[in-house]
């Protein structure tokens, strides 16, 4: 049984301009050879232990959407500031970019193969371009490229070693890995499984047929904030990133908000197109003929299609424009109805103070000041309070949710997320065993964090600013780590007691 490594959600960007020497605006990942040492490591540990292990790049690995001017060659200020659509012609252009951008990332994936172990990549709803075949090859030219400077004669077989899963990886009775977008439900796809479709020469993708609501965000606005943009993949860290901009950077928000205005009909226009419905039919028709591939394939059967139907999908792009409008609604019609009552108690507060007759013309004078000064300091302390309302600390946790349904549907001891950003660990359960007589098993979710900077500047946790959090799998025992370049060698990552059980038991 090989042990295996799973990491996610590096967003790997355009990296290095080979001509200025200098990180793309929009890059995030500047961990090529620390991660290169990491995979070094992982190696070296295999030997020791005389057992392979597979490297698994759970979703989000590469950034398809923060990265501006997509299409090679676009110059116009939309395509600068929103990308383009990307297809099955353009893609491959934009991942070797990616590639080219980091060759220490490469040649750690070229180091984890050559030494014959696997890596496996899944896609996330940031590289969603990874299932097409196409985005496959440049990464396997690349991959192999790297391999023949190191002369190694057994390319071929190496490169058999990288492989590429369209939605999960799963080994029955022990495993199941995604990257658990499809339980967010502000970055679900209703029909995530339409790679096929790019074998079709007359192929060519909307987006906005099935764009999740977190896309079309970081698309049409995040990106344009530039270099300072933290990856925030939920609404809670989306208004704490509100909040620090509005006291921080005001005027860039201001400014960022100002210059949309131009392309808010060509927006609505894209979203609003009949054709989108067209489209959403035949995804619709691809998702559901490859799930029951898979479903073939896995041996899994209809529990697959129970764990597709677990996916929230309701935040797409269709409903982005619908939820602004209805938010500003509720905003203003509030806001309308808190200045009338101003307005009232004003009026009332003022009539009052003016039939004070028996007091002189200065000490009405005096308490008009006062009630002026108060309600101003009342709405404005109003208006404040409402633009850095944030929720509540408590995190929703739907993805827990979700992998504990999965672990008892696909009878799977260990359940492994990414997409969040941060390192989780919760005991699970209970999970029913796979033969009858055997009883119930204890399931773990665990979450494998990032490798990129966190949006963590007013929550209080014992953890560094970048992280390089790992799942190490051995046998049945998964154990949340941390890559300390520094040191070398991997320690556990710093996690809080939320229940009874902290620790992660081997199921062995």
């Amino acid at each position: 049984m090989k042990d295996i490594v799973v990491v996610s959600d590096l967003h790997i960007g355009r990296g290095v301009n080979p001509e200025t020497r200098r990180y793309a605006a929009l890059e995030t990942f500047f961990f090529d050879d620390d991660f290169r040492a990491f995979c070094a490591f992982l190696i070296a540990r295999a030997r020791e232990r005389g057992r392979g292990f597979s490297l698994v790049i759970n979703g989000d690995g590469f950034d398809f959407l923060r990265i501006a001017d997509a299409r090679p060659g676009t110059t116009t200020d939309a395509a600068r500031r929103f990308a383009q659509e990307l297809t099955p012609q353009t893609a491959p252009a934009l991942i070797k970019a990616i590639l080219d951008g980091h060759p220490g990332f490469v040649a750690a994936l070229g180091d984890v193969v050559v030494s014959g172990n696997d890596v496996v990549i899944i896609p996330g709803n940031h590289d969603l371009e990874v299932h097409w075949r196409p985005v496959q090859g440049e990464i396997r030219a690349a991959v192999g490229a790297s391999i023949g400077q190191k002369g190694d004669a057994s390319a071929a077989d190496a490169l058999s070693r990288l492989q590429f899963r369209p939605w999960f990886y799963y080994e029955p009775g022990r495993v199941w890995i995604e990257h658990g977008c499809q339980y967010d439900p502000e970055n679900a796809f209703k029909f995530p499984l339409r790679g096929r479709l790019a074998d079709d020469p007359g192929y060519t993708p909307e987006h906005e047929a099935d764009l999740p609501l977190g896309n079309f965000f970081q698309r049409y606005l995040y990106n344009a904030f530039g270099s300072i943009t933290f990856i925030v993949p939920t609404s809670r860290a989306n208004l704490r990133y509100a909040k620090w901009l509005m006291i921080n950077e005001p005027r860039l928000l201001l400014r960022v908000l100002t210059s949309h205005f131009p392309f808010a009909l060509q927006v609505l226009r894209r979203v609003a197109q009949a054709s989108n419905r067209k489209r959403a039919d035949e995804y619709r028709a691809e998702h559901e003929a490859h799930l029951r591939v898979l479903a073939e394939q896995t041996g899994l059967g209809d529990a697959l299609l129970r764990i597709d139907g677990l996916k929230h999908n309701g935040a797409d792009a269709y409903l982005a424009v619908d939820t602004l409008v209805r938010g500003a609604s509720r905003l203003a019609l509030r806001s309308g109805l808190v200045l009338l009552a101003f307005l009232a108690a004003w009026i009332t507060a003022g009539q009052a103070i003016d039939s004070l007759q028996e007091i002189g013309i200065g000490w009405r004078a005096l308490l008009s000041l006062f009630l002026n000064l108060v309600v101003v300091a009342v709405a404005v302390g109003f208006g404040v309070s409402q633009a850095l309302r944030v929720p509540h600390d408590t995190t929703p946790r739907p993805l827990k949710a979700a992998a504990e349904q999965i672990a008892r549907i696909a009878r799977v001891p260990l359940v492994v997320f990414g997409h969040t950003h941060e390192e989780v660990l919760f005991p699970i359960g209970p999970v029913p065993a796979d033969a009858p007589d055997q009883s119930p098993r204890r399931g773990w979710y665990v979450n494998s964090g990032t490798w990129i900077a966190v949006f963590t500047h007013d929550v209080l946790l014992p953890r560094e600013r970048v992280q390089f959090s790992f799942v190490d799998i051995e046998g049945h025992d998964a154990r949340l780590m941390h890559w300390q370049p520094e040191r070398g060698a991997p320690v556990p990552v710093v996690l809080l007691d939320e229940s009874k059980d902290a620790r992660l038991p081997s199921e062995s």
